[in-house]
């Protein structure tokens, strides 16, 4: 790249560099990139949907991803900027989206998805401007769930739970999903098995469905996670 002049670059925070002028200490590391093809790519496909993906532990340094993925006319996910840094906060975030916004302008887009920190939405709204559709990523909520499912002692109700989930998840009937799911938490609750699970889904997904239920992402054209886990199976 540097042989055919693109400076692919777009900001460099050296550890032991001050970073009083960014909000980081010394001994943070921030690494943007952004090639010429993924500029491009962001200024035509990000109007549409902007994916955020974080991934950590990528080596020994236990520095941290932060990939932003727009999709295509043939719904396949491409990476247009990545960031990597041992910080993970909102202020490494601001400077990650600033760098973008240096690169082609301001991302004026309809729909934003990510996972579960407001951190990153945060970020992208103090620099881009808010967003009418803020969703959270499928995948991550899937994983979320597999992680806590383990608060059903009993396997085969485990089992029943994880297909209840999937099936809630991908309601495309607002009337249905409603249904389903006073019945879901009603369940989860009434059963000393299942009762820990059910308070933990009540509390943090039964309260804000519009997020993560599919029935709610009708005529958004992102009723799936395949642009983030196709990333993640890459990796």
């Amino acid at each position: 790249m540097k042989n055919n002049g693109e400076n692919c670059i777009v900001f460099f925070k050296k550890q032991g560099q001050s970073g009083n002028d960014y909000g980081l200490k010394d001994e943070d590391f921030v690494l943007i990139i952004m090639t010429d093809f993924q500029k491009e790519m962001i200024t035509k496909y990000g109007k549409d949907k902007i994916c955020i993906d974080g991934t950590h532990g990528l080596n020994s340094y236990d520095f941290n991803l932060y990939s932003v993925l727009v999709v295509d006319e043939h719904k396949n996910g491409i990476p247009v900027a990545f960031c990597f840094s041992n910080k993970s906060s909102e202020d490494v975030f601001r400077i990650y989206f600033s760098a973008i916004r240096n690169a082609v302008g301001i991302i004026e887009t309809t729909t934003f998805m990510t996972d579960d920190a407001p951190a990153f939405y945060n970020a992208w709204s103090y620099v881009m401007g808010t967003v009418k559709n803020v969703l959270l990523c499928a995948w991550h909520v899937t994983r979320n769930w597999h992680q806590n499912l383990n608060k059903i002692k009993n396997p085969e109700k485990r089992k029943i739970v994880n297909k209840a989930l999937k099936a809630e998840k991908e309601e495309l009937c607002l009337e249905t999903f409603s249904k389903l799911m006073k019945k879901f938490i009603q369940e989860l609750l009434n059963d000393s098995d299942t009762c820990e699970f059910g308070k933990y889904f009540q509390q943090n997904y039964a309260k804000r469905p519009e997020k993560w239920a599919y029935c709610y992402r009708k005529g958004l054209g992102i009723n799936t996670n395949m642009y983030l886990e196709s990333l993640h199976k890459k990796n």
